[in-house]
């Protein structure tokens, strides 16, 4: 599903990220890990298709990364939340849905007890904590079933016992073919697939 070649982001006179090869295939749950500052946020928005000084080839489905992000087909979650403030968190999370069936709905309020959010589901986003604002934006991208979910720095936003949570609500796009690309600056348990930042190349575990 996701095929990455002979692929490194270029920075002025260096190159970070040197890969020969990444293969991903549906439904499964990735983790590249590694220092900050060695160019884990770069990766992900060159899949996404926001970055695109990178040299060699990223294909989603054969297609170029831009070609689903016009179809809102990748969605990219990063340190600083995308949410309305002034909202609801259920307003939050319909947002970008065409139309609410009663399945999806039982499905939000299904996630919603994963994570305890379904006491604050007509709260003001601008009145719940960091973490909360996390939670709501992966519930709100795996609802949506896309074929990537990508994840900057997700051990910033969790504890150990929330990261548990997050990773149980992922299971829901993962079941249904969807794949969640994820970094951190230490390895995580539970992920299928593990590559590590290593003297800027991307090394697979």
């Amino acid at each position: 599903m996701l095929e990455i070649k002979y692929f490194g982001i270029v920075l002025e006179n260096k190159k970070l990220l040197i890969t020969n090869k990444i293969e991903i295939g549906n439904g499964r749950l990735m983790l590249l890990f590694g220092n900050n500052e060695c160019g884990k946020s770069l990766f992900l928005r060159s899949i996404h298709g926001d970055f695109t000084n990178y040299e060699g080839e990223i294909l989603i489905k054969e297609k170029t990364p831009l070609f689903y992000k016009k179809r809102k087909r990748t969605l990219l979650i990063e340190n600083e939340s995308q949410v309305l403030p002034s909202e609801t968190v259920w307003k939050n999370i319909i947002l970008p849905l065409p139309k609410i069936t009663k399945r999806t709905k039982q499905k939000v309020l299904d996630l919603f007890k994963v994570v305890e959010l379904e006491n604050i589901r007509d709260r003001k986003v601008k009145n719940i904590s960091y973490s909360q604002k996390k939670f709501l934006e992966i519930i709100r991208a795996v609802i949506q079933l896309p074929y990537l979910i990508l994840i900057d720095d997700i051990d910033n936003y969790f504890d150990s016992k929330n990261m548990i949570k997050a990773l149980k609500i992922l299971e829901y796009a993962i079941n249904n073919g969807s794949t969640v690309i994820a970094t951190s600056k230490n390895r995580i348990k539970n992920f299928d697939d593990y590559f590590r930042v290593q003297k800027n190349k991307v090394v697979k575990l």
